[in-house]
């Protein structure tokens, strides 16, 4: 047996570096690996190519639908009034008591709205 402190001959160093390092698998034993990785489906290009034509179309669906439910949400925000509800609901009773217009608003719910919406547009730009 060799071991590391056992010194080699010339002639031992030789026969060590004339060993192969490595063997070379029989043609049997390819086609066997061969076989057996088509019939799990990892070879062939045909099927590998569409599903990843298919899997890269639904990404991209799920994607696209993400982003346009982020912005239908965030223009749903954006368009809800801030302002205290009770008031509304007051003057929807006074309507409907005295048959007259509810009071108008002095306009700054409609500055805010359009401030916003300029802010978002510059946002996308």
């Amino acid at each position: 047996m060799y071991s590391e402190d056992q010194e080699l001959s010339a002639e031992e160093r030789a026969a060590l570096a004339a060993l192969p390092r490595e063997l070379a698998p029989s043609d049997l034993l390819e086609e066997r690996v061969v076989r057996a990785l088509k019939n799990e489906g990892h070879l062939g290009a045909e099927t590998r190519t569409r599903r990843t034509w298919y899997g890269n179309a639904m990404r991209a669906a799920a994607a696209i639908a993400l982003f346009a439910g982020g912005v239908a949400t965030g223009r749903f925000v954006l368009s809800q009034p801030s302002g205290n509800t009770t008031t509304t609901s007051a003057a929807v009773k006074q309507t409907s008591v005295n048959n007259s217009p509810p009071p108008v608003s002095n306009g700054a719910q409609s500055v805010k709205n359009n401030e916003t919406v300029v802010a978002e547009r510059e946002m996308w730009l």
